[in-house]
């Protein structure tokens, strides 16, 4: 290609050190890039045994300029998504660039080469297989600290960059992030103890925390989640094999004081996860390896986390418009306030979903991150 540039496919991501190697180039310098783990990314890479792979496929790509690595990105086709939806989207993730456009159209244009033989018109991103899982979207507002778990992180270049690229605004995604401060504000104790007073009849319970409870408990949450979250935009269904995937990676991390299921009626009624902030572990291991050292910091850090995120929430339709949601809210500040957490975030809610962003900003979340998600045609990037 020109100017030197070149697209290579991946065939396994997991032995390229130049696909797993950049995001330290491209955040090196930042003091808020967090280092994933490079045992973790093993894991998203492995075709064998990560749970997507059984719903979907995906192509991986880098870019090299004059022999040098300076993008790289993922062509996802997730067939439960278009099983759901009908719509003929794929998707685009693992994106990392430098600040180089043509770069981006390339990567672009090969992910777009990719899902058209897939039949798919429309290319969505970035996101790592789902919007389930980790780090959807490009940060576009609120460049105020590290992120949280899970959350992304970029150069302030990428939203204009993969605008360069020929992508638009798609949808956003907010963060909220509530303190100390916030609990102790009198308008947030007004509305929580109206909240109370409405849900006398409620009966909350933490998550169990042996392996056949733990388990069981995840199981159960995410069948609501599933129904809670049914008719959302680009929502799919946890399948089991995620559901188990994601109770064992929780399972060594969760502290059980900050989830929830709430029972009304009998019944299994609304669930809410947070998790334990562990990017602040994460950020002394710059590395991202846990060997040699790594396991120590992470073990020994994992009892100083001042912060958590409610990463999952639902109420089960025939339960909503009773305060459960706010209900739950309440139950993980008062316990993270009483038990040394600092901060929580509430991440991520849908700039359009009226409801979670009203009950946010009732909690007394201040929203201070935005995240995007871009999308076009495949043939606009194919004929740009």
């Amino acid at each position: 290609m020109a100017s030197g540039l070149e697209i290579v496919s991946v065939a396994d991501p997991r032995q390229s050190r130049e696909f797993l190697d950049l995001p330290w180039v491209v955040n090196h310098g930042d003091a808020d890039f967090v280092a994933p783990l490079r045992m973790a990314q093993a894991k998203l890479l492995d075709r064998k045994k990560y749970p997507f792979f059984k719903i979907g496929d995906a192509a991986f790509f880098v870019a090299r300029r004059n022999g040098e690595c300076v993008g790289r990105i993922a062509a996802i086709q997730n067939r439960l998504h278009n099983e759901t939806y009908n719509d003929k989207t794929g998707f685009f993730g693992f994106f990392e660039c430098e600040d180089d456009v043509q770069a981006t159209r390339a990567l672009l244009a090969a992910a777009s080469r990719w899902l058209s033989e897939k039949g798919l018109q429309c290319l969505r991103g970035p996101l790592n297989y789902s919007l389930n899982d980790e780090c959807p979207g490009v940060l576009v507002d609120g460049f105020n600290g590290p992120p949280v778990i899970l959350m992304s992180h970029n150069p302030r270049y990428y939203g204009r960059l993969l605008e360069q690229a020929g992508l638009r605004k798609r949808k956003d995604m907010y963060a909220y992030l509530v303190t100390r401060n916030t609990v102790a504000d009198d308008r947030f104790q007004r509305v929580m103890n109206a909240v109370r007073r409405r849900n006398k009849d409620v009966v909350l319970r933490q998550v169990r925390m042996d392996s056949k409870g733990f388990l069981a408990d995840l199981r159960m949450m995410l069948e609501i989640f599933n129904l809670a979250w049914a008719k959302n935009w680009g929502f799919v269904p946890v399948t089991p094999a995620e559901a188990d995937a994601i109770a064992a990676d929780l399972k060594p991390i969760v502290d059980p004081g900050l989830t929830g299921v709430a029972e009304l009626e009998g019944k299994p009624a609304a669930m809410i996860i947070c998790v334990p902030n562990i990017n602040e572990i994460l950020r002394r291991i710059p590395n991202g390896k846990l060997w040699p050292t790594g396991w120590w910091t992470f073990l020994n850090g994992l009892r100083h986390v001042t912060g958590f995120r409610t990463m999952l929430m639902g109420v089960q339709p025939e339960f909503r418009n009773k305060g459960l949601d706010a209900l739950m809210i309440d139950k993980v500040v008062q316990f993270g306030q009483q038990n040394g957490y600092n901060y929580c975030e509430l991440s991520w809610v849908l700039e359009d979903n009226d409801a979670m962003n009203s009950l946010a900003e009732k909690a007394g979340g201040i929203r201070y991150r935005t995240y995007r998600l871009f999308e076009a045609g495949t043939e606009e990037i194919l004929h740009a």
